[in-house]
């Protein structure tokens, strides 16, 4: 595992992961630009019966206040988003997303987001 010099996981090595963990789970996991707006998260990730966003972080950094606004604007519209930083986050995204899925609920049914 790659590490920076303060020892935590570099962010592309969490979006690589999860990128593996979407492909392990079948789901469609695409990155996302949006060219007006700054900010968004990283990817889009698409299963049978919901989509949800994911900003991916390296470990221990947390969202700018920019991308903080973006997502709060984002769930007031209805969207699901999440923001991963390690590995143990994306692995309970993907518990979400799989359970989710089981339970064949609507996505508006969701606790939270994380």
């Amino acid at each position: 595992m790659i590490r920076p010099r303060g020892g935590a996981v570099l962010e592309s090595v969490i979006e690589n992961y999860l990128l593996d963990q979407c492909r392990k789970h079948r789901f469609l996991c695409m990155k996302f630009v949006s060219p007006a707006h700054d900010g968004v998260p990283d990817r889009i990730v698409i299963t049978p019966g919901c989509t949800v966003f994911v900003e991916v972080k390296g470990q221990g950094v947390e969202p700018t206040r920019l991308q903080l606004r973006q997502h709060a604007k984002m769930r007031r519209f209805g969207a699901h988003v999440y923001v991963v930083d390690d590995r143990p986050g994306v692995d309970a995204l993907m518990d979400d997303l799989a359970a989710h899925r089981r339970s064949d609920q609507k996505a508006t049914s969701w606790p939270s987001d994380g």
